[in-house]
């Protein structure tokens, strides 16, 4: 009775196992998600990219094709479940109608996102992820909010932020996984795959059909084989396939066939060989080799192009250095313009008028007879002294005659009048020149700046400092000298108090003895600035260019050996240092002097102050003493100053560099990358040469295939039996008579060998050319920068010169404004042309070791050079070029609270310091 009943039930069955059974094919033939084909893809390549990176001379830190999650482009999604971008929205109509049609309704299954960019880049510098995300959206231009400042950005900061967000670097290595995945197919192509006889895919086919006569049937269908590629061309494959059959009808039969084949074809000619068959794989490896190197010649220029590209960090410095240079040469300008406009303003005290005769009953009030005098004999109408209103208006009221109105309106007209010379009008018009370039040169910098932060993969408008710590040597002046000169020029407005114009006023208020004793104090306090600010700054500059000029390498720290190494390529260049020290040393010795004799006289006016009584002959005497010692200490303070520049031009090194012009050719040839690459496509292109004649010959193929099956009729599918084989065994053979294509590929092959040997020669001409250039230019620049140290001295004692002659009343009329001019112009390019020269040595030095190849960039992206390893903190620094200044005083006597900096103020070998022997006046 179980039995009875248990074949019904087993019928019921059949609907749902046939229905098991199609949902369990469709599932396996869906094929695996694109999350694991991601990752099969990612683990292949980055193999690839692991053997290729054994090479130090190709060695590269970082071939993750994933964005560090700071950059900007990083992208925080899913790679296999993307959200839609931002769509243009014109554009996206499409996406959803078109034609009347419409589209496809769920393109928002995997949500939209708010921007294109990294929604949390601005996170890394205090922005909240919520306004991160909203600063995004907005293109980094949202209204009202500012995007985060980065400040004092140093070198090696600014190569971070490249590294993390340039998105050229971003798509070399985007380049090398591509050809890295390129190869894991060529690769695959020689592994055993899941291909039958003739390249077939797995397949499983299943049908349900009904008959005419009723009968239902179901059919299932499958096959499934493996193949692989020999490296000799062979190329062998088995299969098995099966077909199962259902009849659901009468007693339900059931039939199951199975075949097993496989196949073998071996190529003689055409096609056959290790030659041929492995060239495609050959070359995509060769092509990861070429790509490798690629990259890594890329982080060499992506380095210099940070640093001396066009608009990288040291041009940017030059221009930093040029914009102070011009506010310095402004600066210069307007304290000239305003002392030529005080000596040219210092009109006669007495002016006259013709007049060719009085008016008549012509009477001078009493008012103005000490103002008012007229010259019968010379018929000349003279007013000595200053007019006010009050006196011009009595002067135009003495008479109605049209002669008199007429001369006297001219005598006030010449008394009003503001006297602009020739020397004062040069000079302006010169000072308009400068603040007009002055701000082209600062809307110049602001544009390379833009564009550097474009290099570096920031938005342009994000605000952005960089640090000037490289130019610190180029500081060739102590902010103090031109302090403390610009605290004595402007104490003559304290001295002003005190001074008087005629002693013989008899209602005179002379100056007390106190007042003149809180003027010789305050002189006092500005000596002793200079003494113990001043004065020691300069001696310690005298000692850092005294150890740099030893010869005694006892006792001596690395640095400084090191430092003598950079600077001192010869004892010629040693020897000249020396001589031009020795002068600035008999120059300070000067200066010493100078200053003891100061000392000395306000010594003796304070002590003459100490009496009880004074005439005023006697302060007349005092006052007249106290301007003498502020111009001279006026002219110490100029003096220290061209000295500090003589000293401090020296010390400045440019990194050496001492190949010769045949050892960087040789070093070039055996180093650069990208010839190493040009090498192997010289190569590739006469493999393929073997290739396209092989194409030419005729096809003849050795093949062997045979198949086994399992009997017909007996529903057993793996019962296979020798009496169902069959075995056949040939070859195959195809004239090569209509081959013009293959003909003309193959013409092409020989004239792109010949090419590609051009090009190579080309490009080691080149790479010839650029060392040899580099080297040439190293050299020149290298003069030219020593040239530039002198320019910078002759400069300063040009402008000192000037300078005195503009103060010197026997110089009058002596083209003052012009040699002024001339000086401020040798000045300003001197200081342009020291910077340049340095920038210009250095970009070429970063060239020369770029061509050559030897360029070694370590895992922060920076060269490994003792100069750029020190700017970025890995190494001790070697040298500063200067010890600590000491600190200042806070002795401070000026007429204003706010002091006008001077950025440059040399004043040269001056009068006082080259006449030792002359006695200075001496305290009445």
């Amino acid at each position: 009775m179980r039995r009875t009943k248990l074949i019904p039930f087993c019928g019921n069955l059949k609907p749902y196992l046939m229905i098991a059974l199609i949902i369990s094919m469709a599932l396996v033939h869906t094929g695996c998600s694109p999350t694991f084909w991601f990752d099969q893809a990612n683990k292949d390549t980055y193999e690839i990219l692991a053997e290729n990176a054994n090479d130090p001379a190709w060695q590269v830190p970082r071939f993750d094709v994933e964005p560090d999650p700071r950059s900007r482009f990083y992208d925080p999604y899913d790679p296999n479940h993307e959200p839609l971008p931002p769509d243009d929205p014109a554009a996206n109509v499409y996406m959803h109608w078109l034609q009347c049609k419409k589209g496809y309704k769920s393109w928002h299954k995997l949500g939209r996102a708010l921007s294109i960019e990294n929604p949390d880049w601005l996170v890394q510098y205090g922005i909240s992820p919520e306004l991160s995300a909203e600063i995004a959206a907005s293109g980094d231009a949202l209204e009202g909010v500012e995007l985060p400042s980065l400040d004092d950005l140093t070198l090696d900061e600014t190569i971070d932020i490249a590294n993390i967000n340039s998105r050229e670097y971003q798509f070399q290595i985007e380049n090398l996984f591509l050809a890295a995945l390129d190869l894991t197919f060529g690769r695959f192509q020689f592994d055993v795959r899941y291909l039958g006889v003739g390249g077939q895919n797995p397949q499983v086919e299943l049908n349900r059909r009904r008959l005419a006569n009723g009968t239902q049937e179901l059919d299932l269908a499958s096959r499934i084989g493996v193949n692989q590629v020999l490296p000799s061309g062979a190329q062998w494959a088995v299969e098995l396939a099966n077909n199962t059959l259902w009849l659901f009808s009468g007693s339900n039969q059931t039939n199951s066939v199975s075949l097993l084949s496989y196949s073998l074809v071996q190529p003689l000619m055409r096609g056959a060989g290790r030659k041929i068959v492995l060239n495609n794989l050959t070359q995509d490896e060769r092509n990861v080799l070429y790509q490798t190197r690629i990259l890594a010649r890329f982080r060499k220029e992506f380095f210099t192009d940070n640093v001396a590209g066009g608009n990288g960090f040291l041009q940017l410095l030059q221009q930093i250095q040029v914009i102070e240079n011009e506010r310095g040469n402004i600066q210069r300008l307007e304290r000239q313009v305003e002392i030529l406009r005080a000596l040219s303003s210092q009109k006669s005290k007495v002016q006259s008028e013709k007049l060719d005769q009085l008016p008549p009953n012509w009477i001078i009030p009493p008012e103005l007879v000490e103002k008012l005098e007229f010259d019968d004999e010379s018929r000349m109408l003279s007013w000595n002294g200053e007019m006010t209103e009050e006196q011009e208006k009595l002067l135009l009221a003495l008479s109605d005659a049209d002669s008199f109105q007429e001369t006297a309106n001219e005598l006030v007209s010449r008394i009003r009048t503001e006297v602009v010379t020739l020397d004062v009008a040069q000079l302006e018009t010169r000072l308009a020149q400068s603040i007009n370039r002055l701000r082209t040169f600062e809307r110049q910098y602001q544009d390379s700046l833009g564009s550097f932060k474009i290099f570096l993969g920031l938005p342009p408008n994000m605000p952005m400092t960089i640090n000037d710590s490289l130019l610190k040597p180029f500081e060739l002046i102590d902010p103090l000298l031109p302090q403390i000169e610009q605290e004595i020029y402007d104490y003559v407005e304290v001295w002003a108090k005190v001074y008087v114009e005629n002693w013989d006023d008899p209602n005179l208020m002379p100056p007390t003895t106190a007042e003149l004793k809180e003027v010789v104090a305050g002189l006092q306090q500005l000596l002793t600035k200079l003494h113990v600010d001043a004065l020691a700054t300069l001696e310690q500059d005298i000692q850092n260019v005294e150890l740099l000029l030893g010869d005694n390498a006892e006792g001596v720290n690395d640095e400084l050996l090191a430092l003598r190494q950079r600077r001192f390529l010869s004892e010629e260049d040693r020897e000249r240092v020396r001589k031009s020290t020795q002068n600035d040393i008999r120059l300070y010795s000067s200066i010493r002097k100078e200053m003891q004799n100061i000392e000395s006289r306000l010594a003796g006016l304070q002590s003459f102050l100490s009496e009880d009584k004074l005439t005023n002959v006697q302060k007349k005497k005092i006052i007249l003493e106290m301007a003498n010692l502020r111009e001279d200490m006026l002219r110490t303070s100029q003096g220290m100053q061209v000295i500090e520049i003589g000293l401090r031009v020296e010390l400045i090194t440019l990194e050496p560099f001492t190949m010769d012009i045949g050892e960087v050719v040789r070093i070039g040839l055996s180093n650069r990358l990208d010839l190493m690459n040009q090498r192997g496509l010289v190569m590739d292109t006469r493999r393929l040469m073997e290739v396209r004649s092989n194409s030419l010959e005729a096809v003849l193929n050795v093949v062997v295939d045979g198949d086994v099956s399992t009997p017909l009729g007996r529903n057993k599918p793996l019962d296979f039996r020798g009496s169902q084989a069959g075995f056949r065994a040939g070859v195959e053979f195809t004239a090569p008579l209509a081959l013009v294509q293959e003909r003309n590929a193959y013409r092409e092959s020989q004239i792109d060998y010949q090419r590609e040997r051009r090009a190579f020669m080309a490009a080691e001409d080149a790479v010839k050319f650029e060392v040899r250039q580099g080297w040439r230019q190293l050299s020149v620049l290298r003069q030219n920068f020593e040239t530039s140290r002198v320019q910078i001295r002759l400069a300063a004692l040009q402008y000192d010169n000037a300078v005195e002659a503009t103060s010197d009343p026997s110089q009058a009329g002596r083209n003052q404004g012009l040699n002024l001019l001339n000086a401020l112009n040798a000045v300003l390019d001197a200081q342009n042309s020291l910077i340049s020269n340095w920038v210009n040595y250095e970009q070429n030095r970063l060239n020369i070791y770029l061509d050559m190849g030897i360029m070694e960039i370590d895992e922060n992206g920076i060269w490994k050079d003792d100069f750029y390893q020190h700017r970025a903190g890995r190494i001790r620094p070697t040298n500063e070029h200067r010890q600590s200044t000491p600190e200042t005083t806070e002795v401070g006597v000026t007429a204003e609270e706010v002091i006008r900096p001077v950025v440059f103020r040399p004043a040269g070998e001056l009068n006082a310091l080259a006449t030792d022997s002359e006695e200075a006046p001496q305290a009445p």
